[in-house]
């Protein structure tokens, strides 16, 4: 029996209230799938252009990392044939570091003035040092063996590309769900 502040409602007002409220909470229910309202940050113009600059370098250099693990993938029998990773390192030296150093001193003082603290940015920061630790980890590694490396040589090689793969990939994606979600595709404007 439901008692309206009035007093007593018949059974067919009672349910029909019922089925009011039951369809409030539906819709309310429904909102979770609407699409999240998308957040925009003030950027000036510069920044916005310098940041698209480092995203179009951002996607020249993937096909560098996915090359991080097709070269530790082709160190699995011998004779062990290191010229590749040889090749690799120069190019990660030349290319993908130039790129991350980049990112270190344009991009992540952009997105800390967006976000409003160097907080948001200090994860990106981190793993840019790491990449370069693992960058020259990996050198040192290589540039210690001689022509003929042993099995067991091979294998700190090639667990070192999958670290530095794996730390490559993660980073991206932290990349372009975070900085680079901010910034405006050029193609849309």
């Amino acid at each position: 029996m439901i008692v309206a502040a009035a007093g007593y409602l018949p059974p067919a007002a009672g349910a029909l209230l019922q089925e009011g409220i039951d369809l409030a909470a539906i819709a309310i229910a429904l909102t979770a799938l609407l699409p999240a309202p998308s957040h925009t940050v003030a950027m000036k113009p510069a920044d916005i252009a310098t940041a698209q600059r480092l995203f179009a370098e951002h996607r020249e250099v993937r096909p560098l990392v996915e090359r991080v693990r097709t070269v530790a993938d082709a160190l699995n029998q011998p004779p062990y044939d290191l010229r590749p990773a040889r090749e690799l390192l120069d190019d990660l030296e030349v290319r993908l570091l130039a790129h991350e150093r980049a990112e270190e001193a344009e991009l992540l003082p952009i997105m800390s003035r967006a976000l409003g603290g160097v907080e948001a940015t200090s994860g990106l920061s981190r793993t840019h040092a790491e990449i370069e630790h693992q960058i020259g980890r990996l050198r040192r590694s290589v540039d210690d063996l001689v022509q003929e490396a042993e099995p067991e040589d091979v294998t700190d090689i090639r667990r070192l590309l999958y670290g530095l793969y794996a730390i490559l990939r993660l980073h991206n994606a932290q990349e372009e769900e975070g900085a680079f979600s901010l910034v405006p595709d050029p193609h849309t404007q």
